[in-house]
């Protein structure tokens, strides 16, 4: 970025130059302080150009730098609903285990009819859980990523404005000094 500024600058600057060389050439001693003028407002022109320019690259580097933060934001949140979502199904588990266990205690069975409806119920509701959790992390995820993508966007919005502000700029002030 820095460098196509540079040379850039370089362009204008040595573009002013000739310009001003030839018209005080052309010109003589009394056109001499005019030229000197017409190439510092070249050379302002190209510095005004220049500056915006680099403006624009610096959002547009600010903006893919905070879309690369959100997306790994995104990453992280999905990553959580996982762990949220094996802790729901070891709980799940647990709980499964623990209804087995009091049957058996008490002498009615893992086969009782009962017993059997509440382990269903603790299966479904611990499944019903555990997809609940995976869908926020997800949904956390697209968020996030969807955030990224508007900041890339208004990313490069910033440059192209930058670059047609440029332009605009520098042909303004050209017409202006043809004048």
């Amino acid at each position: 970025m820095a460098e196509t500024l540079i040379a850039l600058t370089a362009a204008i600057g040595s573009s002013a130059a000739s310009v001003g060389a030839a018209g005080t050439a052309a010109a003589g001693a009394a056109a001499s302080a005019g030229s000197t003028l017409s190439t510092l407002g070249l050379l302002g022109t190209g510095l005004s150009a220049a500056g915006t320019l680099y403006g624009g690259l610096q959002a547009k580097a600010g903006a893919q730098a905070e879309a690369r933060q959100l997306k790994a934001k995104g990453d992280e949140e999905q990553a959580i609903g996982q762990r949220r979502a094996m802790q729901v199904r070891r709980e799940k588990d647990l709980a499964r285990s623990r209804i087995q266990a009091v049957a058996a205690a008490s002498g009615a069975g893992a086969g009782d009819a009962s017993i059997t409806n509440l382990m269903r119920g603790v299966e479904q509701q611990g499944n019903y859980n555990s997809m609940l959790e995976l869908y926020q992390g997800n949904q956390a995820r697209n968020k996030a990523y969807a955030s990224a993508a508007a900041r890339r966007s208004e990313g490069r919005s910033a440059l192209t404005g930058s670059i047609i502000g440029a332009t605009g700029g520098a042909a303004s002030n050209l017409y202006k000094m043809s004048r």
